[in-house]
């Protein structure tokens, strides 16, 4: 089971997003991918989605284009930053869209969607109406409709995260890490973006640099957080602390 972007790039109106990128989205890790704004984060998952097309994406070794959106859909779950949904429906309902491109039957739907809602928490959510939750309660209820996507196999699942949790607050950002480590756990391949360099030393298997629609550096949170990866990303000096494994970060100033 293998995502894998080789040497992908893309551009808009002239200006390049990405250039010659090559990222590999490993079965059963946590990719975080962190960079300034306007790196080509988002980008990236959406091509890596099948949303953006781009050549060079290669789902199980076929290009991902070639796969049906039924297919894919199975297979691949995207959260983007921002899902505008402005029928009253109730968090529960929400969720059960992401049963839409399975044909497994109501039953079967219900018990997934069931044990979404327990493994996140999610019980007082899924009865209310979705317009009437807060920002980061619209979160929570949408990152339990992307599991309900691809929970019948989790082994051969590709779950995209975008900045989950710019709207959550401490508890319930917790809350979402031990999920996607029970998803990495289970064998899903996860990538998230996250601003927060600390949070993806913490909790990320591999994590990937972004600058300027390039990619600075891949590997290890030991590895790729140094002083001169980040100084050369987002033009700050930093001190590091903590364990060469999972270093912490703390910035002196802009260079």
């Amino acid at each position: 089971m293998s995502l894998v972007l080789h040497s992908v790039s893309f551009e808009v109106d002239g200006t390049q997003l990405l250039d010659q990128v090559s990222v590999d989205i490993k079965p059963a890790c946590i990719t975080a991918l962190i960079g300034p704004n306007g790196a080509g984060k988002t980008t990236l998952l959406r091509i890596a989605s099948g949303e953006l097309a781009a050549k060079g994406v290669m789902l199980d070794d076929q290009p991902i284009s070639d796969c049906s959106l039924e297919s894919r859909a199975r297979r691949v779950a995207f959260l983007t930053q921002s899902s505008a949904l402005d029928f009253p429906f109730t968090g529960l309902e929400v969720m059960h869209m992401g049963r839409i491109p399975h044909l497994t039957g109501a039953l079967h739907d219900r018990r997934v969607v069931e044990e979404v809602v327990d493994k996140c928490d999610l019980g007082n959510l899924s009865k209310r109406i979705y317009t009437t939750l807060s920002g980061g309660e619209k979160q929570r209820i949408q990152i339990g409709r992307v599991l309900c996507q691809v929970w019948d196999d989790l082994e051969s699942a590709y779950v995209l995260f975008d900045e989950p949790t710019a709207a959550l607050d401490l508890a319930h950002q917790l809350t979402f890490f031990n999920i996607i480590q029970m998803l990495r756990d289970r064998g899903a391949a996860v990538v998230v973006v996250l601003h927060d360099i600390n949070l993806a030393s913490k909790f990320a298997d591999q994590i990937c640099v972004l600058a300027s629609g390039q990619v600075l550096a891949t590997g290890s949170p030991g590895e790729v957080i140094t002083s001169s990866n980040i100084g050369k990303a987002f033009g700050v000096s930093i001190d590091t602390l903590g364990s060469p494994e999972r270093p912490v970060i703390q910035v002196r100033a802009t260079l």
